[in-house]
């Protein structure tokens, strides 16, 4: 009486501790098709156990319904039984016993399998070679290579405040402020690169302009700042603001890229560097 109504309640107790320890979280998944409408099956190696569950799409005008059957074991033979009797356990439906092509009896509802997924095909390889076709949900065949993963891309930075804060509208709701290296602010808080350079230019009126490039070590930004000249005609002042900025290929400026006597890219501005600081 106690097996009949653990078996009730969802198949009964696991036999084998080693196979729930070598197999927990580990799910076959068929997709199979019944009276033209898409299901997919769940095996659980842990425990031998299956569950059905409904492919709903967007505007197919059904009503969605999560389980068309409850995770349980499936008896090879639909019957209805009496209060008391023993079951036996070889009744059941195990992983060895699907084959490629074949239906899925569930309670005397056939479901035809049209594929798999990726871990299922390579475990039915490995374990009893037989080949199973990879697909999804919606029967689309995809041969022996799944499909690939389509990601969002995030918008291209508009140039406005920083990076990484106009990306954290892109990954939530409500952006959080971006951490920072907490040991790299201490270590160099207070430390400084300071570089001399002019532009890469034939202009005349811009030829003889000097710039000051301050790379902050703490948080990787960097600041350039344009000493007043006499008789410039250039009014001096703050040239570009303090934040991160990126060399062509998508790359943030670090400071190996100031060498002095090489050139480099700042902001679509090319400057050559003359000379630079004790430090």
């Amino acid at each position: 009486m106690l097996d009949y109504l653990e078996h009730t309640l969802g198949g009964g107790r696991v036999k084998s501790q080693k196979q729930f320890l070598d197999n927990d979280r580990k799910v076959l998944r068929f997709f199979t098709y019944s009276d033209e409408e898409p299901y997919v099956i769940h095996y659980y190696l842990a425990d031998d156990t299956i569950e059905i569950r409904e492919v709903n799409f967007a505007n197919s005008g059904k009503h969605s319904f999560a389980l068309l059957l409850r995770r349980q074991k499936l008896p090879k033979v639909f019957s209805v039984g009496q209060p008391g009797l023993d079951t036996n356990e070889e009744s059941y439906l195990t992983e060895d016993e699907i084959k490629p092509g074949d239906a899925i009896i569930a309670f005397g509802r056939s479901f035809k399998i049209t594929g798999v997924d990726e871990f299922t095909q390579k475990y039915y390889k490995k374990n009893y070679n037989q080949h199973f076709p990879l697909t999804d949900a919606s029967g689309a065949s995809y041969g022996d290579h799944p499909p690939p993963v389509a990601r969002a891309e995030p918008p291209p930075y508009n140039g406005f405040g920083d990076e990484e804060d106009t990306l954290g509208y892109v990954k939530k709701l409500l952006p959080e402020k971006p951490k920072k290296d907490f040991f790299k602010y201490v270590d160099n808080d207070k430390k400084t690169f300071r570089y001399t350079a002019r532009f890469n230019t034939q202009i005349p009126e811009d030829v003889d302009r000097r710039f000051i490039i301050c790379f902050f070590l703490a948080d990787d930004t960097l600041s350039i700042f344009e000493p007043a000249q006499k008789n410039s005609g250039v009014v001096g002042g703050k040239f570009l603001e303090r934040r991160k900025y990126k060399k062509k290929n998508g790359e943030f400026i670090t400071p190996s890229d100031f060498v002095i006597g090489g050139d480099v890219v700042i902001n679509a501005h090319s400057f050559h560097i003359l000379n630079a600081d004790e430090q």
